[in-house]
């Protein structure tokens, strides 16, 4: 007999593999090991390569399902509805995952009501209680938790929370080879109606994405002006990180919307974080405080920022990031020598 089976939808742009759809297979493996269900990853980015076929084997893929045509950008967002419709009628799986992408959080909800069943979203744990999946998501910023559960039959579509679970791990196991792509020509599937896609923007390659990033270099009031921003983005390239920005340095034009960091922004949890002419607003700490490390800099030693700092320094922004790209740099050139 078949063992049930755990959907993983898996967003491959630009030839990497998203974060979040990694978080994703790492709460399918968790389902794997409590349940014992088959895990099954549902390809939809470029057209898949040897190499990433044999790491999603590594990271407990059992079943690869591949979406063509290629680009998850090439194909249209109502014909891979209707797609993942029709393969979830054919077979449906017990559950669905769905990272924190926003493709994957506009796609979970559509498909879950064109399948009328459930969806639970912004979930952070998943946890087997008897032959239940008992699932924990935040409640009023963080402060409160709730459990809910899907309603019998008990199967059903989720995303998960940002950052709530952690990059699975290559196991010993099946190799890479003993994975075999299953195509699935999407080309061929009529589109759902009364879905329609207006616009798609692409983020420039070039551009690091800031939940991906290990290192974010983030500025507030206190970074003066859009000026200020320039040294922080020539700070971030010289560590290898991505600019982030308070909503107040949004709000005032200095850096763009995609920037902010906060409970209305993007919440990033990078190994570390520099808080420039930040204050610390319970608005900005939600976005950024599960970062592994945090250097803070500011010229009030009674910010909220420094509650949560590893370590502060006091003093102005501008002055302390210029000292601290010479200390970079003077580094980097003794390494080099």
């Amino acid at each position: 007999m078949q063992p049930e089976a755990c959907w993983v939808l898996i967003e491959c742009p630009r030839g990497k593999v998203l974060r979040e759809s990694l978080e994703a297979l790492a709460a399918a493996r968790s389902l794997q090991k409590q349940f014992g269900m088959q895990t099954t990853a549902l390809w939809a980015g470029e057209r898949i390569e040897e190499l990433q076929v044999r790491q999603l084997a590594s990271l407990g893929a059992e079943r690869l399902l591949c979406l063509e045509p290629g680009e998850t950008s090439g194909v249209p967002h109502e014909t891979l509805l209707a797609g993942l419709k029709r393969l979830y009628l054919r077979e449906p799986p017990r559950y669905f995952l769905f990272g924190s992408s926003p493709f994957s959080l506009s796609l979970a909800p559509k498909l879950a009501a064109l399948l009328e069943v459930g969806y639970a979203a912004r979930i952070t744990y998943l946890r087997r209680l008897g032959e239940v999946l008992s699932l924990t998501r935040p409640l009023l910023q963080g402060r409160l938790s709730e459990m809910i559960r899907f309603m019998p039959p008990g199967n059903g579509i989720l995303s998960l929370y940002p950052r709530s679970f952690e990059l699975p791990q290559a196991a010993a196991g099946p190799s890479g080879h003993s994975l075999v792509p299953e195509r699935v020509d999407l080309g061929k599937i009529e589109p759902e109606r009364g879905w329609e896609l207006l616009e798609s923007r692409v983020e420039p390659a070039d551009s690091i994405d800031l939940e991906d990033a290990e290192v974010v270099v983030a500025g507030g009031k206190g970074i003066g002006s859009k000026e200020g921003f320039e040294l922080l983005q020539e700070f971030a390239e010289i560590l290898g990180g991505a600019v982030g920005a308070s909503r107040i340095a949004v709000d005032l034009g200095w850096a763009s919307k995609e920037r902010l960091v906060g409970q209305t922004g993007k919440k990033v949890a990078p190994e570390l974080y520099v808080a420039c002419g930040i204050s610390g607003a319970h608005q900005h700490r939600a976005g950024m405080k599960d970062s592994r490390s945090i250097l803070a800099i500011n010229t009030d030693p009674q910010a909220p920022i420094f509650q949560i700092a590893t370590w502060g320094i006091v003093g102005d922004a501008h002055e302390v990031v210029r000292e601290l790209i010479c200390h970079a740099r003077q580094a980097g050139s003794r390494s080099a020598s």
